[in-house]
C-alpha cells in the first residue's frame, strides 16, 4: 500500500511539474483555435490509422483551420503544432524559421546532417558551398543526361502500347534514378535495363520504415522501436546504402589523384557530375559529409520529380484538351526531328511548364512541411514562443478556393500565365518550399521533368481516369498507382 502511494505521489507531482514547465504552451493552445481536440489524447487520434486515414484527417484539419482564419494548433501527444495556413504567416514562418522540426529526426538516422536535414548552423555553411554546384550553367550542362536516358524511357515503355492500363510511376522512378546518379555520382546504373538493384531495394525499405515511424506515434520512441524487427531491417538496410556512396565516393577519389597526375591535369570534354566538383583539392568535406550530401540529393531529386512526372502524365490522359495544346508546342519547337531537347528548347516549353505547376498545385509531392521556432515569432495574430513546432500543408493551401477561386480543384495550367499570376501571393504557391530554405535542386527538377514529358508526349498519346484515393508516405502517393493506357501518336 506504501509502495502503491508513494508512486500515487510521485506521478502527480511529475505531473504538475511537467505542467507548470510548459505553461507557455497551453496559453498557446488557448490563445489558438483548434478543431476535434480530446482531453488528455489532445489530436492524436486523428493521426492513427492507415495512410490514407491519416492523409484524409490531415487535410480535414487544416481545412477547417484554413477558413476559420488560417491560424489553429494540434496536440500530437505531448507536442503542440502552430498550423499555419495564412500566406502572409507562412512567409515569415519560412523565412525565419529555418531550423526543422523534430520529427526529421528519422531522416537524420540514415541522411545524417545531409542538406535536407542539416542543423541550421551546419546547413548555412554548406548550403552556400554546394550552391555553385546548383547553378542554372551546371544544370544546363545535364540536358544530354536528361535527353538520354528519357530516350531509354519512351523505348521501355513501348511494351504497354496499345495494351491494358499500368502504372507508370515504377517506369519513370527508374529513369529518374539513372539521371540522378549519373548526374550526382557519375554512376551509370542502367535501372531502365535492369530494375532489380540491392541498392534500390534498400533505399525502399528504410523509406518505408521511416515513414512508419512518423504516424505510428508508439514507434517514434526509440526504446520501443529498438525492440521491434524493424530497427534490425532498417539498420541493415542503411548499411547497404551507406556501403553504396562510400564505395562510389572511393573510386571518384582515385579516379580524381590519377587525372591530377596526367600531363594535362583534367580530362578534356568530360562532363562533371556533383561529386566531382565536391571532391576540389581544398574540399572542407569529410567522406562522411560527402555521403551524407549525395545521398540527400540522389533521395530528395528521385522521388519528387518521378511523382510529379508520373500525376501529369495521369492529368493530360484525362484532360486531353490540355494534353493536344502540350503536343502542339512540342510540334512547333520540334518539327518532325527525333533530336533530344537542348536547353533552347526546353526553355521554349511554356504551355509543358504552366502543365508542371499546375500539377504540383493538385498534387503536391510534398503534403506537410514542418519547421520549429527558434526564438520569439510575431505572426498576425498572435506571437509563437520559442521552440514551437509549426506545421503548414501546402497539400490543402494550394486547393484552397480563397486563394485559387471557386475552380480550385479543376486542371486549368493557364492560372500560371504572368497576368493571372502577378497578384498572387509568393506564398500561396511553395511546391519547393519557400526562403532560404527551399529546394536547392528546383531548376534541376523542372529541367529534367520537362526533357521526361516531353519525351513521352511526342511520341505517345496517354488516356487515363483520375488518381482517386491519395495516401500520405512522408510523399503523397495514390492509393492504386499513377495508372495510364498508351497509344503510338
Amino acid at each position: 500500500m506504501l509502495i502503491l502511494l508513494i508512486v500515487f505521489v510521485l506521478g502527480v507531482s511529475y505531473y504538475a511539474y511537467f505542467r507548470s514547465t510548459r505553461g507557455h504552451l497551453y496559453e498557446l493552445s488557448r490563445r489558438l483555435p483548434s478543431v476535434g481536440q480530446l482531453p488528455l489524447l489532445g489530436h492524436t487520434h486523428w493521426f492513427i490509422g492507415g495512410p490514407e486515414r491519416i492523409l484524409n484527417n490531415i487535410e480535414t484539419l487544416a481545412n477547417k483551420i484554413e477558413v476559420s482564419g488560417g491560424l489553429g494548433h494540434v496536440w500530437i501527444g505531448p507536442t503542440i503544432y502552430a498550423v499555419i495556413m495564412n500566406p502572409e504567416d507562412i512567409q515569415t514562418v519560412l523565412e525565419k524559421c529555418l531550423q526543422k522540426d523534430a520529427s526529421y529526426k528519422f531522416l537524420r538516422t540514415w541522411l545524417g546532417n545531409g542538406l535536407f536535414v542539416a542543423p541550421v548552423d551546419l546547413w548555412k555553411i554548406h548550403r552556400r558551398l554546394l550552391l555553385p554546384m546548383f547553378h542554372n550553367r551546371v544544370v544546363e550542362s545535364y540536358t544530354e543526361v536528361f535527353g538520354k536516358h528519357s530516350e531509354v524511357l519512351v523505348q521501355r515503355l513501348q511494351e504497354n502500347v496499345d495494351g491494358p492500363e499500368f502504372d507508370v510511376f515504377k517506369y519513370v522512378t527508374c529513369c529518374s534514378l539513372d539521371i540522378v546518379f549519373e548526374t550526382a555520382m557519375g554512376e551509370r546504373m542502367d535501372l531502365q535495363r535492369k530494375p532489380e538493384n540491392k541498392y534500390v531495394s534498400a533505399r525502399n525499405a528504410v523509406m518505408s520504415i521511416i515513414n512508419m515511424r512518423l504516424f505510428k506515434a508508439w514507434l517514434q520512441l526509440d526504446a520501443i522501436f529498438n525492440l521491434t524487427p524493424y530497427a534490425s531491417v532498417q539498420k541493415e538496410n542503411i548499411q547497404l546504402t551507406h556501403q553504396f556512396t562510400d564505395e562510389v565516393i572511393r573510386k571518384k577519389k582515385l579516379l580524381k589523384e590519377k587525372i591530377c597526375a596526367s600531363p594535362t591535369g583534367y580530362e578534356v570534354g568530360r562532363r562533371r557530375d556533383i561529386l566531382d566538383m565536391l571532391l576540389t583539392r581544398d574540399s572542407p568535406f569529410s567522406d562522411e559529409q560527402l555521403r551524407e550530401h549525395i545521398d540527400s540529393i540522389t533521395i530528395a531529386g528521385n522521388d519528387t520529380t518521378s511523382l510529379v512526372v508520373a500525376y501529369a502524365l495521369v492529368l493530360l490522359g484525362s484532360h486531353m484538351g490540355e494534353q493536344d495544346k502540350v503536343y502542339k508546342e512540342l510540334k512547333q519547337i520540334f518539327g518532325d526531328s527525333k533530336r533530344i531537347p537542348n536547353k533552347e528548347d526546353l526553355n521554349k516549353m511554356e504551355y509543358l511548364e504552366r502543365v508542371i505547376k499546375e500539377t504540383m498545385r493538385l498534387y503536391t509531392v510534398v503534403p506537410v512541411i514542418a519547421r520549429q521556432t527558434q526564438a520569439e515569432l510575431k505572426l498576425s495574430t498572435c506571437t509563437l514562443p520559442a521552440g514551437v513546432g509549426c506545421a503548414i500543408v501546402p497539400f490543402v493551401l494550394h486547393r484552397s478556393k480563397r486563394l485559387w477561386g471557386p475552380d480550385a480543384d479543376d486542371f486549368r495550367p493557364d492560372r500560371f500565365l504572368p497576368e493571372n499570376s502577378v497578384d498572387r501571393h509568393p506564398c500561396a504557391f511553395i511546391p519547393f518550399s519557400y526562403g532560404g530554405r527551399n529546394c536547392i535542386g528546383r531548376y534541376f527538377g523542372m529541367l529534367a521533368m520537362k526533357s521526361l514529358l516531353a519525351s513521352i508526349l511526342r511520341t505517345y498519346e496517354i488516356l487515363a481516369k483520375p488518381c482517386g484515393t491519395l495516401k500520405i508516405e512522408i510523399l503523397l502517393i495514390p492509393v492504386s498507382g499513377h495508372r495510364i493506357t498508351l497509344r503510338k501518336r
